[in-house]
């Protein structure tokens, strides 16, 4: 994708300015700065940085509020842009992120990325708006992204998933590392080397203590416990007191029933008829008169029936009094039952007591050994994780360091054009290495060296330089962008003879690469050369100066 032609469009809709792009070559934003002694008040409000963050929405960029302030929300950006070989007609809002416009037609901005196949990812390493920390990143520490971005721009893909494979097992130890000091240092101190020995003999104390709280569990099982209740001492102390009263009640019954036993028996001995009477009269040769003999057997009679009357009275309250004690016996026996039982219980409780005191403690006990036991199991997972992904580690090294040596060629003319570009560059005897290396397994040293170095040079912006050069590597030999974007921060601190070096050498890597090139520099930034200022000026599509600036006015 490559951008031929841009309008930024204020809030009125009015054309504020309207850009051409050299579809091939480089094409300059040129800062001409007048008073290059008051940088302070003017690098920063031409609008080079702005221009560019507009050519970066274009290519799908997500919105900066620190570069897109209030000011010019709504304004419009339209440009044209070629992708595989057609043109179409773009259109982004200034703070609005929601959509964007192709040909007229509404986009989200991961449809619209998805639509020119936009890998910001990759994007993001030949459009740079900033000054970069390090080679490859704005961080002085490459991550994972940064260098496997690298290595898949410079067509190195096949290192790519070695690469990826070495950065998971380094972070995957790296955490469990720490996962396992944290363990050990909340578990305590002890051997590490002698781990598999303390889990052996701790599985051994809580085998112990499990069979232990067996049995005591069983004993408890035997205690009729379900029996037990809050009330058990009163409930007790109720039916002793009621049995109490019913064998009271029943002794009192008991002698009573003796008593009419012996009263009834007793009557039957005493019993005199009319006939002993009459007889004693006889013997005593004393005459009874009939009449007398009449009255003896009446009261005779009279006797008997009085008798016989109470004596079936007696026999019918012995009769009850017996009814009576066999309902007193049963409930005696029924609550002396229930009396052994709870005094059973009663008896037990305290050695239930002591044995649920046992269980809890053994059980406490255990709970702790099962805890040491579950750390030590962790600590012994991590160790076992550890050296599986330090296995892995080996590997992916050994895969990636010949996977490394099948790119010998394709290294060896970066290798070449890294020198030759220098060569041209300096005028002096400065010379350049480039490679790229994997390095030997290592736990924690990332995977990839890239080892690129200017022998000569000893000037303040050799790093600069440096930096500057990847990005031409990149640029010249990628297949997946067609542009390069670079601000002119990227040049700072540059002797300016480098800078119109690198700028020259730029032309021709884009005719050999057919790639469109866009590059912000200032007037000072460069050698006071006629004929490279004249060049620049020839490609400038938009020149910057403090009486003109990008939008007219500053925000």
């Amino acid at each position: 994708m490559k951008i031929k032609e841009l309008k930024i469009l204020n809030k009125k809709g009015i054309i504020v300015k309207e850009i051409s792009f050299n579809e091939n070559g480089v094409s300059y934003i040129y800062g001409d700065i007048k008073d290059p002694q008051n940088l302070g008040a003017t690098i920063n409000s031409l609008g080079k940085t702005l221009l560019l963050k507009f050519i970066d929405y274009i290519f799908g960029a997500k919105e900066d509020s620190n570069i897109i302030k209030e000011a010019i929300h709504n304004y419009i950006l339209k440009a044209e842009v070629l992708h595989e070989g057609k043109k179409y007609n773009v259109q982004r809002i200034l703070g609005d992120s929601s959509c964007l416009y192709i040909n007229d037609e509404e986009y989200t901005l991961t449809d619209y990325r998805n639509f020119f196949n936009i890998e910001r990812s990759l994007y993001s390493k030949q459009i740079i708006l900033r000054k970069k920390a390090s080679e490859l990143s704005y961080n002085m520490n490459p991550n994972k992204d940064d260098v496997i971005n690298f290595l898949k721009l410079l067509n190195l893909t096949n290192l790519i998933d070695e690469i990826d494979d070495i950065y998971t097992s380094q972070d995957n130890i790296k955490r469990l590392k720490k996962n396992k000091k944290d363990l050990v240092s909340f578990y305590g101190k002890f051997d590490i080397s002698q781990i598999d020995e303390e889990i052996f003999f701790i599985d051994k104390e809580v085998e112990k203590f499990e069979n232990e709280l067996e049995e005591i569990s069983s004993k408890i099982k035997k205690i009729e416990i379900s029996d037990v209740q809050k009330n058990i001492v009163e409930e007790y102390a109720n039916k002793s007191k009621e049995i109490k009263r019913l064998k009271s009640t029943y002794e009192r019954n008991r002698l009573e029933h003796e008593r009419l036993t012996d009263f009834i028996e007793e009557s039957n001995k005493i019993d005199i008829s009319s006939k002993h009477i009459l007889a004693l009269y006889d013997k005593a040769q004393q005459e009874v008169p009939e009449m007398v003999k009449k009255d003896i057997y009446e009261a005779e009679e009279f006797h008997k029936k009085v008798y016989e009357e109470r004596k079936i009275f007696l026999k019918q309250k012995k009769e009850v009094i017996e009814e009576d004690m066999g309902l007193l016996r049963e409930k005696i026996n029924l609550l002396s039952s229930e009396i052994n039982k709870i005094g059973a219980i009663i008896s037990l409780n305290e050695v239930y007591q002591e044995a649920i005191e046992l269980y809890e403690k053994y059980n406490s006990d255990l709970q702790e050994l099962k805890f040491k036991q579950g750390k030590l199991s962790q600590v012994k997972s991590i160790d076992t994780a550890i050296k599986n992904e330090d296995s892995k580690l080996i590997t992916s090294f050994s895969n990636g360091t010949e996977t490394r040596k099948s790119y010998d060629e394709l290294i060896k003319k970066y290798r070449e054009f890294m020198y030759n570009i220098t060569q041209e560059i300096y005028d002096n005897d400065v010379n350049s290495y480039f490679d790229i290396k994997i390095r030997q397994k290592h736990l924690t040293a990332r995977p990839v060296i890239l080892e690129f170095t200017l022998k000569g040079d000893t000037g303040e912006g050799v790093s600069e330089v440096k930096k500057n050069l990847i990005d031409f590597l990149i640029c010249r030999y990628n297949n997946y962008i067609e542009i390069m974007i670079q601000d002119s921060a990227c040049f700072n601190g540059i002797d300016p003879r480098q800078v119109s070096g690198m700028l020259t050498q730029l032309n021709k890597i884009a005719e050999k690469s057919d790639k469109q090139i866009i590059i912000a520099i200032n007037k000072y930034q460069i050698e006071n050369s006629s004929e490279m200022i004249e060049n620049i000026k020839n490609n400038s599509v938009i020149t910057l100066s403090e009486e003109s600036n990008l939008l007219g006015f500053e925000f």
